[in-house]
This record gives C-alpha cells, sequence and structure tokens, in this order.
C-alpha cells in the first residue's frame, strides 16, 4: 500500500471555504476510485494561520495513477490556483504492515495505567 500525504497552507480567510470544497469535492472525487483504501483530513493553527494534511492510502502505485494521473507529485485538485491554499505539498511512503490494533472497550484499563481520558484532555 502507499500512504499520500498531501500538506497545505491554508489561504488566510478561506478556511471555511476550503473544508466545504473538501468535504463536498475533494472527498467525493477520490472516493470514487476502487484503489482508495483510506482518507483521512488534519488541522491545525498557529495564530491566525491554519493548515491541514489530506492522508490517503491506496493499494498500490497503479491505483494512485488511474486516479490522479501519471504525475502524482503534484496536488490533486488543490493547488494554489484555487484560491483556497498557499502553498500544497506532496509526499508518499509506502506503507509499513503493522498487526492490527486490539479493540478495547472504555471500561478496559489502558496499558501501564495511563488514563486515556486524562491523557487525550491534555495532550
Amino acid at each position: 500500500m502507499i500512504v499520500r500525504v498531501l500538506s497545505v497552507h491554508v489561504a488566510p480567510n478561506r478556511g471555511a471555504e476550503f473544508h466545504a470544497f473538501i468535504r463536498e469535492q475533494g472527498l467525493p472525487k477520490i472516493q470514487a476510485h476502487p484503489g482508495l483504501v483510506s482518507a483521512h483530513v488534519g488541522r491545525r493553527t498557529e495564530g491566525p494561520d491554519e493548515f491541514a494534511i489530506v492522508v490517503t492510502v491506496w493499494r498500490d502505485w497503479q491505483a494512485i495513477t488511474e486516479a490522479l494521473g501519471p504525475d502524482t507529485s503534484e496536488p490533486y485538485m488543490l493547488t494554489p490556483a484555487t484560491g483556497l491554499v498557499t502553498r500544497a505539498t506532496v509526499e508518499h511512503f509506502e506503507a509499513i504492515d503493522l498487526p492490527a490494533l486490539p479493540r478495547r472497550d472504555e471500561a478496559t484499563p489502558a496499558p501501564d495505567g495511563i488514563d486515556l481520558a486524562t491523557s487525550a484532555a491534555t495532550g
């Protein structure tokens, strides 16, 4: 599998438009491709600046190129030309096979006495 990470600096005062674009156009368009395994979007702010990532996992390189075209090193749809971002970069990583995470319910204590509720709230 291939992990594709699109990192963007959201244009000033365009955060709401950026998020609407992701929800209404960006994600539906890539989710239509059968080689897509998963997609995740994250954001962070630093003062007035907003940054976002779109992390997609693809079955293989062929799936990415069929979906995005031959130049996979370029942003897909979210380019500075849209006016929604001032910078966009793409990186690809080969996924590392890891064992599945065990499912835990909230009643099961965390390992080593870690309080997950407190850790999540403070970290």
